[in-house]
């Protein structure tokens, strides 16, 4: 009997969500709701201005960074493969949420304890984003291993290299929420050079895939008749 019904359920056909829309909609907003936060403050000095620029740059680049990774992986991911639309909203959630708690890390600069729970729940946010990210992509690869999905090897490798990059990042930003690294350095609170350096691996990203297509092989033209 559970058997028929199991039988029958596989038959039926699948619903197609567009999840793409809704996440276009959502880093849409993200960003949107990271510029009003920048018109939302008037800066009096230009040092204040170049703070507040230099901080919207570094909330610009996580939202970007993240929605560029997500474009990729979804160009190539199966609509049916399991598991992903969880991933998905997941991941759209935690979008959302960056510029929210952003703002709120901005807001309270003075209150040193909720700047610490802030902060916590920041490095919380953008570590899962990263890592739910090297999740979809080890969605790909087992769709490869179980040959539900071809993929060129040259993208194949450039993906299974952006998978050990997000499992990097988003594991140093979770470490980042450990209490042990809410101490006080020349620079700042550890928890926040941490953030930081996240710079250095997306420009570092950028630089291999440069350097890649400069020393790529350029193909010959035919020969004039």
């Amino acid at each position: 009997m559970l058997g028929e019904r199991a039988g029958e359920l596989s038959e039926l056909p699948r619903i197609n969500i567009r999840i793409e829309s809704l996440s276009d909609l959502v880093f849409g907003l993200a960003l949107s709701i990271g510029s009003l936060e920048l018109l939302s403050k008037t800066p009096q000095n230009p040092k204040a201005l170049a703070t507040s620029v230099g901080l919207f740059a570094f909330s610009f680049l996580i939202v970007v960074a993240i929605w560029l990774g997500y474009s990729r992986i979804m160009a190539v991911m199966p609509k049916e493969t399991s598991g992903a639309l969880s991933l998905n909203l997941f991941l759209l959630f935690g979008v959302v949420l960056e510029p929210y708690l952003f703002f709120v890390l901005q807001s309270t600069s003075s209150d040193f304890s909720l700047l610490n729970w802030t902060s916590f729940g920041y490095a919380l946010d953008v570590g899962s984003m990263f890592l739910i990210l090297a999740a979809l992509i080890m969605l790909i690869i087992k769709g490869i291993d179980r040959k539900e999905l071809k993929l060129h090897p040259l993208l194949l490798d450039r993906f299974r290299l952006a998978m050990y990059l997000y499992i990097f990042v988003g594991g140093a930003y979770l470490l980042s929420a450990v209490p042990f690294f809410w101490i006080d350095t020349p620079v700042g609170p550890l928890r926040f050079v941490f953030w930081y350096s996240s710079f250095a691996f997306v420009f570092l990203g950028i630089f291999s895939r440069r350097r890649e297509r400069l020393h790529k092989p350029k193909k010959s033209l035919p020969p004039r008749s």
